[in-house]
C-alpha cells in the first residue's frame, strides 16, 4: 500500500493534563506540531476526547441530567482547544480543533481518525512498561491498531535532528529482505526528515535462520551433514547478500553508506542499541496489527522498543491492517464558551467590558491581553479618526482606563498565579 507524496493533514491528539489555558504553549507536542505545519505546509486538527468516570457513576441522577454535565464538560475543554488554536492561528497556522466526550479513548481517537482522514496522528507519549504481552496502554493500542501513521512524542526531546529507520527487520528471503512497508517507512522518515532538516539513518536487526532452512529441497527433513567450512561459506553469503540488500534500499532513498547499520541480533536490542549511539531523536519502524493475546505468545518489537528508548516514535500504519472500531453513534461534541477568534478582532462585540476579558479564567493570559490589546487599539483609532475631524464616534472617554484596571488585574492574576506555581515546585523539591 502506498502513501501519499506529502503530508498534508495532521490529527493531534491533546491528553488531559494538557488541557489548560497556558501549559499547551510550552508543550513539545504543539511545538512539534507547529514545526510540521510550518515546514510541511500541512493543516491541523486539534483533538481532546473528554471523559470523566466519577460522573458515569451517579447513579440516582437522570440521564438528561448526565447529558447536561458531559457537555457543560466537554464545552469547557473546548473553549481550552479554541484558545490554542487561536494562538495558532495568529501565527498563521490552518487550524482546526475539536473535542469529543468518549470512552474508551482510544476507540474515540480510531473513530476521529477514520472521519478525519489525516496522513499522522501525532500524540504525546506516555510513560510505559513493557512487561511480555501483559501491559497495554493507549500508545501501543493506536500503534497496532490505527489505519494512519501515528506520532508519539517524548518530552525529553527537545528537536528533530536525527531520525533513524527501522527497515527489513526480518530475515524470511535472504535475497530480497524488503517489502512495500520498508518503502513506505523510508518515504515517510524522509518527509518527516525534509520538514525538520533532520539527518536520516537506517538500522536493519537481522538472525540467520538454521542451516536445515537455507538449503533448498530439504523440507521436513534434517539438513545434510555439512563441514564447518561449508556451513562458515553458506552463512557468509547469505549475510553478505542480506547487506546488500540493505545497503541498495538505503542508496535508493539516498542514505549515506556511513548512515547505514547492519547488525546480526534481535531487533528489539539492535534497534534501541544503535539508536543510543547514534543519539536519535526519532525512530521510524512498522507495526502489524496484532492483540494482546498475540504479543505474549509471539515475538514483538515496536512495544519493547517503545519501552526501552528515549525518542520520539514514528509508527509506520498499512492501512488495510487497521483495526478499527465501528462508528455508529453521535458522540457529545464541546462547544467552545466564546469566538474567541472573533473577539480578538472585535472584542466590544464579543465582551461586555474590559473587567471581563480580565476574569476569564478558562482563557490564557496570553490571549485575554492580545484581546484588551486589540480593544486599546480599536478605541485610539476612534479618538484619531475623530480628532482628524471624522464623524462623531461617541467614544466613551472612560474605556481607556477601563482597559489599564482590567490590564492591571490580569498582571496581578499572572503575577499571584506565578508565585503559587514557584511555591509549589519549592514544596515538590
Amino acid at each position: 500500500m502506498s502513501y501519499e507524496a506529502n503530508i498534508k493533514k495532521v490529527l493531534v491528539v491533546l491528553s488531559p493534563d494538557l488541557i489548560s489555558p497556558d501549559k499547551p504553549k510550552q508543550s513539545p507536542l504543539i511545538h512539534r506540531a507547529v514545526s510540521l505545519a510550518k515546514n510541511a505546509g500541512c493543516e491541523l486538527e486539534l483533538f481532546h476526547v473528554c471523559y470523566d468516570s466519577g460522573l458515569e457513576y451517579q447513579l440516582f441522577r437522570s440521564s438528561a441530567d448526565l447529558k447536561r454535565r458531559r457537555e457543560a464538560l466537554a464545552d469547557q475543554d473546548a473553549t481550552v482547544l479554541a484558545d490554542i488554536a487561536a494562538r495558532l492561528k495568529s501565527d498563521g497556522i490552518n487550524v482546526r480543533h475539536e473535542v469529543r466526550w468518549g470512552n474508551p479513548r482510544t476507540d474515540a481517537i480510531l473513530k476521529k481518525i477514520v472521519q478525519s482522514k489525516p496522513d499522522i496522528v501525532l500524540k504525546q507519549a506516555r510513560e510505559r512498561n513493557y512487561v511480555l504481552g501483559l501491559t497495554s496502554n493507549t500508545d501501543w493500542d493506536l500503534a497496532r491498531r490505527s489505519p494512519v501513521h501515528v506520532w508519539l512524542v517524548n518530552e525529553e526531546v527537545e528537536h528533530i535532528d536525527r531520525i533513524m529507520a527501522a527497515i527489513g527487520n526480518k530475515f524470511s528471503d535472504p535475497g530480497d529482505i524488503t517489502t512495500a512497508v520498508d518503502y513506505d517507512l523510508l518515504k515517510v522518515a524522509g518527509l518527516v526528515g525534509d520538514a525538520f532538516e533532520a539527518e536520516i539513518h537506517s538500522v536493519n536487526a537481522y538472525q540467520v535462520p538454521e542451516l536445515r532452512d537455507l538449503v533448498p529441497g530439504i523440507e521436513g527433513t534434517v539438513a545434510p551433514v555439512a563441514s564447518i567450512e561449508e556451513q562458515h561459506r553458506l552463512r557468509t553469503r547469505i549475510v553478505s547478500q542480506h547487506n546488500s540488500s540493505v545497503q541498495a534500499l538505503a542508496q535508493y532513498f539516498n542514505i549515506a553508506d556511513d548512515h547505514v547499520y547492519v547488525r546480526e541480533g534481535h531487533p528489539n536490542k539492535i534497534i534501541p542499541q544503535v539508536a543510543q549511539s547514534i543519539g536519535a531523536d526519532m525512530i521510524v519502524m512498522g507495526a502489524n496489527s496484532i492483540g494482546r493475546l498475540e504479543r505474549l505468545i509471539s515475538s514483538v518489537t515496536v512495544e519493547p522498543v517503545m519501552a526501552e528508548t528515549h525518542t520520539d516514535m514514528l509508527i509506520v500504519r498499512e492501512r488495510d491492517l487497521a483495526v478499527v472500531p465501528d462508528i455508529d453513534e453521535r458522540p457529545i461534541r464541546g462547544v467552545p464558551k466564546y469566538n474567541l477568534e472573533h473577539a480578538i478582532t472585535n472584542p466590544e462585540e464579543s465582551f461586555t467590558s474590559p473587567l471581563e476579558v480580565a476574569n476569564l479564567s478558562d482563557v490564557s493570559v496570553e490571549l485575554r491581553n492580545r484581546i484588551l490589546q486589540a480593544w486599546e487599539y480599536d478605541i485610539r483609532a476612534e479618538m484619531t479618526e475623530e480628532n482628524e475631524g471624522g464623524p462623531p464616534r461617541g467614544v466613551d472617554v472612560n474605556a481607556l482606563d477601563e482597559i489599564y484596571s482590567a490590564k492591571a488585574l490580569l498582571e496581578m492574576k499572572q503575577h499571584k498565579s506565578g508565585n503559587r506555581q514557584g511555591a509549589l515546585h519549592g514544596a515538590s523539591g
